[in-house]
């Protein structure tokens, strides 16, 4: 099967008080993402990119319809079966970093590897590290690094468990663009052994990096572009914030 991960109509809703109707965030999403490719999603704000991530990864749960993640349907399991079956198949590169600020980089990066694996190692941690240009401050806590740096080890610590399906919600909003473009060239390499990778980004040539961009609006898939160039993401975007 070639496919590693599919959405069947997925609809996310949160509900208000009793005097207020339900936000509908997703709206009938379908869509498939196939072994050794990288999808990047835009789309104008609000339009529903990172809750769609979180829905595709099992972070958030959908309100209809069905998420499937190497033949397994993820919304019929339990919390603790979806925290192993995360754990043990993706990984998450967040917005806001979520390390644990006690640790240093090199154990935030280390205890991902030991909750996927059971065991660390050093060496893959270090070379995780080094991917990012982080060696030389792995022995930092967060409180000690730049932002830039601690997404950059929020990257690391997801490159170094080598999840089958990697999402990323904005990954180079905190770097410059000589950080920026050596961690999308990462998440480009990440696909060659059949990895896949699924990233929400504003960055136009970010997103132009992917083999298709899904273009959202309003909580539904306004378009999708193939290998697109720069100006063609640009158009589609605006087209949507028009329509």
């Amino acid at each position: 099967m070639n496919t590693i991960l599919e959405t069947d109509n997925i609809t996310r809703s949160f509900s208000g008080d009793r005097r207020t109707e339900p936000t509908h965030v997703l709206k009938g999403i379908s869509l498939k993402v196939r072994k050794g490719e990288m999808l990047t999603i835009v789309g104008p704000s609000g339009s529903g990119k990172s809750t769609l991530l979180q829905c595709m990864s099992g972070l958030d749960a959908v309100t209809s319809g069905s998420v499937t993640i190497a033949g397994t349907a993820i919304g019929e399991l339990n919390l603790d079966q979806t925290a192993a079956f995360r754990r043990n198949n993706i990984a998450f590169v967040f917005q806001a970093y979520n390390l644990l600020p006690a640790f240093t980089a090199f154990d935030n990066v280390a205890l991902a590897m030991r909750m996927s694996r059971g065991s660390v190692d050093r060496a893959a941690v270090r070379s995780a590290l080094q991917s990012v240009d982080l060696a030389d401050v792995s022995d930092r806590r967060p409180g000690q690094l730049s932002g830039g740096q601690q997404q950059r080890v929020a990257i690391a610590r997801a490159l170094a468990t080598s999840p089958h399906l990697l999402f990323a919600d904005e990954p180079t909003g905190a770097l410059d663009t000589e950080a920026g473009s050596r961690v999308l060239k990462l998440l480009r390499d990440y696909t060659v052994d059949g990895k896949s990778v699924v990233m929400v980004t504003h960055d136009l040539e970010a997103a132009a990096l992917g083999d298709r961009v899904l273009v959202l609006r309003d909580g539904q898939i306004h378009g999708e572009l193939i290998s697109p160039s720069v100006s063609q993401v640009l158009d589609a975007v605006e087209h949507a914030r028009r329509s």
